[in-house]
């Protein structure tokens, strides 16, 4: 049990005033000294209980861990008393600087009967991506005055991901170049396995009946057989600068966090064309998804996006290699860059000259600057944009596609009229 310093200043006012009463004879003292003493009794009355045992228990609503940006989260604290009744027992939930209580409170002060159960809910929002850390759940025991305080078991500290936010984009037909074998919706221009009707040729052993064209079958009294033009997949290879250097914006609107929503949304529209996609983050570390398909290749680059920490440890050899080994050229490679680091729009250039499919989504960092502090000056918005506009008519002219983005609007208008553009190429 811990004593509260100013019952240790009650503690010496009393002795002193005893001593300096009988020192000088004066009732004025003893005055003093017996108001002191009766505030011990009243503190005497107010003693802890002799058992204080408390148990805790911490969780989410439903037990959900992972979370979309922007929704919140309901947390409870279970509380159950199995020691002698507590009036003052104070709940303090820890959570992180960034992290927003939107409903309830995660410091309370409750009032525990004798085996009495209670639970106390809030809920909270986090206005950025990542994993954080709720917890620990501090638990004091304080008597009526505050003259003892008691801290006892602490319940341990719970991991939320809070994942990426997903823009809807129901009109991006993202086709690499480069097909494999593997079925999807790219049309391949050759015959094989597909929806598209290609033409007709006379009935093979083997072939399905559903196949067989029964109009042409009646007309020239021989069986004919339907084909179809071939749909297959390619991969694409998802490339986020997470530089901490590039980084422009405060800590809830930043360049990192539009790149990182950027590739959520992308992943999500690209896979849903059968397409395999991979994720290479460039931060501190080098976290990175082989390219795959389905469900669960989708959660594993969400779950990637949202623990990886921005840096700049990992030079961009890491991510030459990893691109050079592992992909052929003719696989498309799309960066998501504020295009603020220089040697990251070296790497974009590089590529291209190695002929590889590169498409650049690069969030403006002006807009997002404007965005929180309002007008920047003529005079450093002209030089910022000029900067800017030097570097994409660069990466224009070696074949890259840009979609400059603001990333105060939705990214699926830009991009869908940026892979216009690059269809009328690729037909030219």
């Amino acid at each position: 049990m811990k004593m509260d310093k100013l019952l240790v200043y009650l503690t010496a006012l009393t002795i002193l005033t005893v001593l300096l009463g009988n020192l000088f004879r004066s009732w004025v003292f003893f005055m003093g000294a017996i108001s002191s003493l009766a505030l011990f009794v009243i503190v005497g009355r107010s003693l802890p209980p002799d058992d204080i045992r408390v148990d805790v228990r911490r969780e989410t609503s439903r037990g959900i861990r992972d979370v979309y940006l922007g929704d919140e989260i309901e947390l409870n604290i279970h509380l159950e008393n199995k020691g002698d009744e507590l009036r003052f027992l104070e709940v303090h939930d820890i959570l992180p600087s960034l992290v927003e209580v939107v409903d309830g409170s995660n410091h309370q002060i409750v009032r525990l009967e004798k085996g009495e159960k209670k639970d106390l809910y809030y809920k909270i929002s986090c206005p950025v991506s990542g994993k954080i850390e709720v917890g620990p759940t501090k638990i004091r025991y304080r008597d009526t005055f505050n003259f003892f305080s008691e801290e006892l078991d602490e319940e341990e500290n719970i991991s939320i991901r809070i994942l990426p936010r997903v823009q809807e984009m129901k009109k991006i037909d993202i086709n690499p170049s480069y097909t494999k074998h593997w079925l999807g919706d790219i049309k391949s221009k050759s015959i094989g396995v597909g929806n598209e009707f290609f033409s007709l040729r006379e009935y093979h052993i083997g072939d399905e009946i559903r196949d067989i064209n029964w109009k042409a079958t009646a007309r020239y009294q021989k069986p004919f057989t339907n084909e179809y033009e071939a749909e297959k997949s390619g991969d694409v290879i998802l490339v986020v600068d997470g530089y901490k250097k590039g980084i422009v914006g405060t800590m809830r609107n930043n360049t990192l966090e539009s790149s990182v929503d950027a590739a959520a949304s992308l992943s999500s529209a690209i896979l849903s064309a059968r397409n395999q996609v991979g994720v290479i983050v460039a931060g501190e570390y080098l976290n990175w998804v082989y390219p795959g398909t389905g469900k669960n290749q989708y959660q594993s680059i969400l779950s990637n996006l949202a623990k990886f920490e921005k840096g700049g440890t990992w030079g961009l050899e890491g991510v030459k290699w990893l691109l050079e080994d592992f992909f052929p050229r003719r696989s498309m490679i799309i960066f998501i860059s504020p295009l603020t680091v220089p040697e990251f729009s070296d790497t974009i250039v590089d590529f291209c000259r190695r002929e590889y499919d590169v498409m650049v989504i690069s969030p403006d960092p002006v807009k997002i600057e404007k965005n929180i502090v309002g007008d920047l000056g003529s005079t450093a918005e002209k030089l910022h944009r000029a900067e800017r506009k030097n570097i994409i008519e660069k990466l224009w002219t070696y074949g890259t596609v840009v979609v400059d983005w603001d990333p105060n609007q939705p990214l699926e208008p830009a991009l869908e009229e940026v892979l216009r553009y690059r269809q009328r190429k690729r037909r030219a």
